[in-house]
């Protein structure tokens, strides 16, 4: 865990340390707000305890993130390789020319 603390940047060691806090935050507030509530979902309405809704709310919530931060992860992942070999194929074309040029010399 040491390993990977010092390998993060001080901007992810900051995300995380706020992650962090916001589950304690939420945790605490469910906990406060133990109750009962109706979920009215579109075809059925279910009892249950409010904290038990905050808190798979916010684990919902959390891999919609998750999810949507790892498809853009992705994405990016993908414009790097084509850029990268990109790069390669025209690094191979300058170094033809060069050779073409000092063979010309």
């Amino acid at each position: 865990m040491e390993k990977y603390w010092k390998a993060l940047s001080t901007q992810d060691k900051i995300k995380f340390i706020l992650s962090i806090i916001a589950g304690i935050l939420v945790v605490i507030f469910a906990t406060l707000n133990w109750k009962d509530a109706q979920i009215d979902f579109i075809f059925k309405i279910i009892q249950v305890k409010l904290s038990i809704a905050i808190l798979l709310s916010a684990v919902a919530g959390y891999f919609i993130s998750f999810l949507f931060s790892y498809l853009k992860q992705l994405k990016n992942n993908e414009e790097i390789e084509t850029l990268t070999k990109k790069i390669e194929k025209l690094e191979r074309k300058i170094e033809k020319q060069e050779e073409i040029q000092q063979d010309a010399e």
